[in-house]
């Protein structure tokens, strides 16, 4: 499988354990609870998972060891920033960009259990905020 398939198939399966997490759960949990399900919908697919990773920054030369923490991060590639709100701004997009350009990963996704409507809007369409799913690809590689 070639790196363009391997995150075709990462990020298919990131999308179907989010509609599992959510048409079982359904909206109005804790985003803590989402984390840990959406975990272990990702860890039975047979995902290498890393809850809370920290990724660090470097100021003025020096590493701050634990400068952000990602929500999830799966087979060292994907990073998920999870949300429970009723609606979502530009800061939870650049929090996520912000972790993409951190770690020298290339994609990302924005994932709001708390939408009425779970389904994918577009991060510069301020209209679709009210969405659940958002996928960043940072193409600073």
């Amino acid at each position: 499988m070639g790196l363009e398939e391997e995150y075709i198939q990462i990020g298919s399966d990131i999308i179907h354990a989010a509609f599992e997490v959510r048409n079982n759960a359904g909206a109005g949990m804790l985003e803590s609870f989402y984390e840990a399900a959406l975990v272990f919908e990702l860890q039975s697919m047979g995902y290498k998972v890393a809850s809370q990773a920290i990724i660090p920054a470097i100021y003025r030369g020096n590493i701050i060891k634990d400068a952000f923490h990602a929500d999830i991060i799966v087979d060292d590639k994907v990073i998920i920033e999870l949300k429970a709100l009723s609606k979502i701004g530009e800061n939870e997009f650049r929090q996520l960009y912000t972790y993409l350009t951190l770690s020298n990963l290339r994609l990302g996704y924005l994932i709001n259990f708390g939408a009425q409507d779970f389904s994918f809007g577009k991060w510069r369409d301020h209209s679709t905020y009210t969405k659940g799913l958002f996928r960043i690809v940072n193409n600073l590689r």
